[in-house]
């Protein structure tokens, strides 16, 4: 006697099956399991994976149907089963296989009303190693099969920065490997659940991305990249440091009238930055804007007004409370030389 499954032809032994007639109707006994999936070479089981996901029993095309939430897994993944076409309330044994033909049984399910499953969770073994498996749902009752393959990755995904220290508001590059290609991949800083940035894996598992720190105290934080589907964490270290800027002036020693200019860098990135001399009470003598780098420029066509002798500029972030100074000094004006007349 043969059959087709997934389009295969197996031939059955004569004395693996047994009909009985009861009431005119012929019932097959327990058909030939799971196992049976496949090819026999040399006395060994070697499986042959379809690409398809969903397999069909041999009780005749489209009978019973099996999916997962994702074909391409991780141990940190947690998909569900999808199932049809069973009896209603039988409990079906789900059984993965290796390209062995081993086998890891998993929990049992129970079919609803309709013969179906929906979005059951299923625990995957920890034993199970990188490569393609066959998942396969028997019916306990009706002994319909289903099956579909998915593929297992062990080796977790790495990141990398184009930076491992920053400041709050600077722009940080970052690119990973080893995703499942399509899913979206989040990315975390220390142990807040807010995505800094989500990008979405490319055909080849890879992403690439750019994110803000945000505004934390200064110290060393976790950055963690996590899949959707695989759930594998990939994770480095961060050095958030705090705000230490500096100011470099264009001329330590004026004359009266002459022109000052100054470069400030360690700021927050876009934020105003006051300009006071000799006092930060009152109004700034002058208003800047860092850049994206946090750094302020002022050329050196600022005149100081009313000061003379030696003075102090001060630069303070409005954003950072980050503060710096320097210091110059005004020269007495020149006193003019009166000339006597000849005689």
């Amino acid at each position: 006697m043969a059959r087709l499954l997934n389009n295969r032809p197996f031939v059955f032994a004569a004395a693996a099956v047994i009909l009985v007639v009861t009431a005119g109707a012929a019932i097959a006994a327990p058909a030939l399991l799971p196992q049976l999936v496949g090819r026999h070479t040399a006395g060994s089981q070697t499986l042959e994976l379809p690409p398809t996901a969903v397999g069909e029993s041999p009780g005749g095309p489209g009978a019973t149907s099996v999916q997962l939430s994702s074909r391409d897994l991780t141990p940190s993944s947690h998909p569900s089963i999808t199932a049809s076409g069973f009896q209603a309330g039988e409990h079906l044994n789900v059984t993965i296989q290796d390209a062995q033909g081993n086998p890891y049984d998993l929990t049992p399910l129970v079919a609803g009303p309709d013969g179906s499953i929906r979005n059951a969770s299923l625990a995957l073994p920890s034993q199970l190693g990188s490569g393609v498996y066959r998942l396969v749902a028997a019916g306990g009752t009706s002994h319909r099969t289903a099956s579909t393959t998915f593929r297992m990755a062990v080796v977790p995904p790495t990141v990398v920065l184009d930076t491992y220290t920053s400041t709050p508001g600077q722009m940080v590059t970052f690119a990973g490997n080893g995703y499942i290609a399509g899913e979206t991949v989040k990315v975390y800083l220390g142990s807040s659940t807010v995505p800094l940035a989500s990008v979405k894996a490319t055909a080849l598992g890879t992403v690439t991305g750019h994110l803000q720190v945000p505004k934390l105290q200064p110290g060393i934080y976790s950055l963690k990249m996590v899949g959707a589907s695989s759930q594998f964490p990939a994770t480095v270290g961060f050095n958030i440091q705090g705000f230490s800027p500096w100011v470099v002036l264009g001329r330590y020693t004026l004359t009266p009238g002459e022109g000052e200019g100054f470069i400030g860098q360690g700021f927050a990135p876009g934020e105003v930055v006051f300009v006071y001399v000799n006092t930060t009470q009152g109004n700034p003598a002058l208003r800047v804007t860092a850049d994206t780098s946090g750094r302020v420029v002022v050329q050196d066509t600022w005149v100081p007004a009313s000061v003379s002798g030696s003075n102090v500029v001060t630069l303070v972030g409005q954003q950072s409370k980050a503060t710096t100074s320097a210091e110059f000094t005004v020269m007495p004006a020149a006193e003019s030389t009166p000339t006597t007349p000849s005689p």
